[in-house]
C-alpha cells in the first residue's frame, strides 16, 4: 500500500476513495490541497459534511458512474469522473478523479487551435464562400473525364447528397467545389472537413457545436457547428469511411430529419444544408468489416460519382502537367518548358498518387533542371523507367529504405494532417511510436 501511496500522491490529478456508506477512506495528496484537509483530519467522516455538493452520494445511491462532470470551485476548474466500486456485485464504495484545468495541457492547447481555426474560417465565410474551384478549372481531355464532368454538372443542378469515391490525389475537393459553385448554394459557405483528422468526439464537436459548459474547456457560450455555418450553403467530409462509427449514426439522422443537437444541448436546430461526402476506399468492404453502416452508404451514394485514377485517362496527363508548369512557371517568375523525352516518360508512368503526385514531381523537377527546360536528368528517379533507374535501385540499402519511409511519411501527412492528433493517427497507421514518428520527421 506505501508504494500505492507513493504512486497516487506523484500524480496531479486527484483520486478520492469513500466506502459504500460514503466515508472518507483514503485521497492523495493533490485532492488533500484541493479541499485543505489532510487524510488523518477526515479519514472516516462523511465526503458530504467536508463536501456537501459532492456528487458521489448520487453515483452511490444509482450505482452508476458520472463521467466528465464539469465543475468549478475555489476558483479552479476542473473535471471528476465518479465511479461506484462493486465485489462480486455488491456495492463497497466509490473512486473519484479530479483533473484540474490548468493541468490538461493538452485538452487546452487543443482547443485553442480549433477555436483558432474556428475563428478563421468564420473570417473568411464573411468574405466569400470558401471556395477556389469551379468546373473550368477541371481538366478533362479524356473521353471519361468529360463524362465525369457531365454527370457532375448533373449533380449540381439537384440538391441530392453527393458520393464522390476516387483513389487519393484524383482531385475530389476540386469536383465538390466545382459542384456547390455550380448549384444554386453558390453564393453561401462551402465548408470542408477531413473526418480522418480528428477523432470522434472532437469530430462531433466540430460538425455539431456545442452549448456552454458540455465538457472540458468549452466556450462559456458555447460555438456553433459547421452544418450551423455552413446554412443554405455545401458541407463537404471527405475521407467520410474514416469517421467514427456511432457518429455515423448521428450524421444519417442529420441527412433524413435535416436537423441537428449540439454536444451537451437538449433542443432541436433545424439546417438547410447539402452534404458532399468523398472516399479512397471500397465502402463496401468497409461494410461487410462493419466499419461503415449499411444504412448511411445506401443514403449517400444515390448518384455515385466515381473519378478515374490518372492512369485511366492518360489523355489528361499532359494538359495537367501544361497546366500546372505555367502556374509554377508564374511563380518561380520563369518560362518552363519540358522536354518531348521527358513527356514521353511521364505519360507512360502510371502515376499511384494521381495529379498530386504529378504535380509534385514537376515542383521537384524544376527544383533539379539547371535550366528552364525540364530533361529527363532532372525527372525523380521514382518516374523513370526501369533500365533509366538501375544506379537509383541499386543504392545502398539504408538510403533506399529512408527514401521509402520519408515518402511514406511526407505522403501520409499531406492526406491526414499536421496536427498533434494526426501524427498519432499517422503513427498507429504506420505501426510506429509517436516518437519514433516524431524523431523521423526532424531527421
Amino acid at each position: 500500500m506505501i508504494e500505492l501511496e507513493m504512486v497516487l500522491n506523484a500524480m496531479d490529478e486527484g483520486v478520492l476513495i469513500v466506502n459504500k456508506d460514503n466515508k472518507i477512506v483514503y485521497f492523495n495528496d493533490a485532492y488533500g490541497n484541493f479541499i485543505g484537509y489532510t487524510l488523518e483530519e477526515v479519514k472516516g467522516a462523511r465526503l458530504t459534511d467536508i463536501r456537501p455538493g459532492a456528487k458521489m452520494p448520487q453515483v452511490l445511491k444509482m450505482k452508476k458512474p458520472m463521467e466528465v462532470v464539469f465543475r468549478e470551485e475555489k476558483g479552479e476548474e476542473y473535471f471528476t469522473n465518479i465511479y461506484p466500486i462493486f465485489d462480486n456485485g455488491k456495492l463497497k464504495g466509490g473512486v473519484s478523479t479530479v483533473t484540474f484545468l490548468k493541468n490538461a495541457k493538452f485538452i487546452v492547447d487543443t482547443l485553442k487551435e480549433l477555436e483558432r481555426k474556428q475563428s478563421d474560417l468564420e473570417e473568411r465565410m464573411r468574405h466569400t464562400n470558401g471556395t477556389k474551384f469551379d468546373f473550368q478549372d477541371i481538366v478533362c481531355e479524356s473521353p471519361v473525364s468529360v463524362q465525369c464532368v457531365e454527370n457532375a454538372k448533373k449533380l449540381a443542378k439537384s440538391d441530392i447528397t453527393v458520393l464522390i469515391n476516387g483513389e487519393s490525389g484524383c482531385g475530389k475537393e476540386l469536383y465538390a467545389q466545382s459542384i456547390h459553385n455550380e448549384s444554386t448554394r453558390r453564393d453561401y459557405p462551402f465548408v470542408a472537413i477531413n473526418c480522418a483528422a480528428l477523432s470522434g468526439n472532437m469530430l462531433e464537436s466540430e460538425l455539431f457545436g456545442y452549448e456552454a459548459g458540455s465538457f472540458t474547456g468549452a466556450k462559456k457560450n458555447g460555438k456553433p457547428g459547421l452544418f450551423e455555418i455552413a446554412e443554405k450553403g455545401t458541407v463537404f467530409l471527405d475521407e467520410v469511411s474514416e469517421m467514427n462509427y456511432n457518429l455515423q449514426a448521428k450524421l444519417l439522422r442529420v441527412l433524413q430529419e435535416r436537423k441537428i443537437r449540439r454536444v451537451g444541448g437538449t433542443s432541436e436546430i433545424p439546417i438547410d444544408v447539402r452534404i458532399i461526402c468523398a472516399c479512397n476506399v471500397d465502402l463496401l468492404r468497409y461494410i461487410e468489416e462493419k466499419r461503415f453502416r449499411k444504412d448511411l452508404y445506401y443514403r449517400i451514394s444515390a448518384f455515385p460519382l466515381h473519378l478515374p485514377p490518372l492512369r485511366e485517362r492518360r489523355e489528361d496527363i499532359l494538359p495537367l502537367m501544361e497546366k500546372h508548369l505555367k502556374v509554377l512557371g508564374i511563380q518561380q517568375k520563369r518560362e518552363l518548358s519540358i522536354s518531348e523525352e521527358a513527356k514521353r516518360i511521364l505519360y507512360a508512368y502510371d502515376w499511384p498518387g494521381n495529379v498530386r503526385e504529378l504535380n509534385n514531381v514537376l515542383e521537384y523537377s524544376t527544383v533539379v533542371c539547371h535550366d528552364d527546360e525540364i530533361g529527363t536528368a532532372s525527372l525523380p528517379p521514382t518516374v523513370l523507367p526501369h533500365s533509366e533507374q538501375t544506379d537509383y535501385k541499386l543504392r545502398r540499402l539504408s538510403e533506399a529504405v529512408r527514401a521509402f519511409e520519408k515518402e511514406q511519411i511526407s505522403t501520409a501527412v499531406e492526406m491526414y494532417g499536421d496536427t498533434v492528433e494526426s501524427k498519432k493517427m499517422i503513427a498507429k497507421k504506420l505501426g510506429i511510436s509517436l516518437a519514433t514518428l516524431y524523431n523521423k520527421l526532424n531527421n
